[in-house]
């Protein structure tokens, strides 16, 4: 019998494990883990990461049939399958006058997926953070027969919220909930980065774009609002959705994979760019349709970074001068004489850097939990995207992987467990103080690391 081959959402992970299942509930996940005592195990959601995430050469269950929604009685919280998409759930709420108390920028991800590798929104804490039970199906010790286990206090519930899949198959979460409300946003151009912070406090839940080549920012100003929904709110997504989310990834795509054309990328930033982006047109909308974005109809890759806010600035400037040195590696006046140039391919970064704040939130692992345990300080998450084709990548991950690990020395900075993820085992065991206390909730949990991979035990379980 062939084995299946499984690609992620950007098609930089394929492999083929030795056993693929969709079970339809728990039981299947308890019955598949019998009957596959001695494989590894790893969870596949929507595949919408870019890490190593759901690797394995064992047993991989796909969560697709564990869909189940039911609000508890006191509207303060849902039960939801752990392969239930974000899209579905923000449905079912907005039917009972409810929502999600964070939103990532994507909703096709499933809730376990997104929570279990930190996904988080703007302004508020990571969508773990608001996780108040985790129901897992994992081996019983010493026994070693599958059960099913509830956690939901603790520091095993700390661990559990964000666990990238290494406690065991979670089957279901439990999540606060809060009554729907509006946004009100409007976008305006920025030169300044010391502006746009100090406008957190009227627009916390603001998000803000650092064009590449002509180095401006375009913030989205954003905050909750009682007003109704504005007369122009369908016009705004309109404009969006294709001006946005459709025309400019056309031109970036055509640019990129098609053209390969540098000097032009930077002209569409530089001048045409510009004169496309609406400012000052104030709307009020549904959070759901504000928060979330649907660029996700073109391949790409990603890498996100994550620094304290007093780094910021310094973190930005750093990112720009790399973006140069990257783009021409014959120029030797570029800021980065400590770049290698000898033998890199050169890569033009060609998509808006996006920057959200995060607040620090109480998992053990998110790469929102804090920098030390005494800091409450914000983070910020500062995204990189590539529209390349799988086969022109190769410029762009020397890249990505020169920026983390220069990052990580310079800011301390994280990276997302669920993108492009360069950083060696020390440097994760530096960044985060509790993963000493996560490695040791994992050993009791699984001891025999069957639920981990080659990436995941190098990354976080290896001391």
């Amino acid at each position: 019998m062939a084995k299946t081959l499984v690609h992620n959402f950007g098609k930089n992970v394929s492999f083929s494990p030795t056993v693929f299942a969709e079970p339809k509930n728990e039981h299947g996940v308890i019955e598949l883990l019998r009957q596959h005592r001695g494989l590894p195990v790893r969870v596949m959601g929507s595949r919408h990461a870019w890490s190593d995430a759901i690797k394995t050469d064992g047993l991989l269950i796909s969560t697709r049939h564990l869909t189940q929604i039911q609000l508890n009685p006191n509207r303060q919280s849902v039960r939801v399958g752990s392969g239930c998409k974000i899209k579905h759930l923000l449905k079912f709420l907005k039917k009972h006058g409810l929502t999600l108390p964070s939103v990532g920028l994507i909703d096709e991800q499933t809730i376990a997926g997104a929570t279990a590798t930190g996904t988080h929104g703007s302004g508020k804490h990571s969508l773990s953070h608001y996780i108040r039970r985790v129901r897992l199906a994992h081996y019983e010790e010493p026994s070693g027969d599958p059960v099913i286990s509830e956690l939901d206090n603790g520091a095993e519930l700390k661990a559990a919220k964000c666990s990238l899949g290494l406690l065991g198959v979670i089957v279901e979460i439990e999540i606060e909930v809060r009554s729907a409300y509006q946004i009100e946003e409007h976008t305006e151009q920025h030169n300044s980065l010391t502006q746009i912070l100090e406008m957190e406090k009227r627009y916390p839940l603001q998000q803000f774009f650092l064009m590449p080549w002509s180095w401006d920012f375009y913030c989205q100003h954003r905050r909750e609002t009682s007003t109704a929904t504005s007369r122009t709110a369908l016009f705004y997504r309109i404009y969006w959705l294709l001006g946005i989310d459709w025309l400019l990834h056309v031109v970036i795509v055509l640019l990129t994979r098609f053209l390969s054309m540098p000097r032009f990328i930077r002209i569409f930033y530089q001048r045409i760019l510009p004169k496309t982006i609406i400012q000052n047109w104030l709307v009020t909308d549904d959070s759901h349709t504000i928060l979330t974005m649907d660029h996700d109809r073109f391949r790409h890759i990603e890498i996100e970074l994550f620094v304290l806010r007093s780094d910021l600035e310094a973190a930005l400037n750093h990112a720009r001068e790399m973006i140069i040195s990257f783009a021409d590696c014959s120029n030797p006046e570029q800021p980065l004489a400590s770049v290698n140039k000898q033998n890199r391919p050169p890569y033009c970064h060609h998509y808006p850097i996006c920057v959200r704040r995060i607040r620090t939130d109480d998992t053990l692992i998110s790469m929102t939990s804090p920098a030390d345990l005494a800091s409450e300080e914000d983070w910020y998450s500062i995204s990189f995207i590539s529209y390349q084709s799988p086969h022109q990548r190769s410029g762009f991950f020397e890249f990505a992987n020169s920026l983390a690990i220069s990052m990580e020395k310079k800011f301390n900075a994280r990276c997302h467990w669920g993108k492009f993820n360069p950083l060696s085992p020390s440097a994760n065991q530096k960044l985060f103080p509790q993963l000493r206390e996560f490695r040791e909730i994992v050993k009791q949990h699984d001891p025999e690391a069957r639920f981990a991979n080659a990436w995941l035990k190098k990354s976080i379980l290896d001391s």
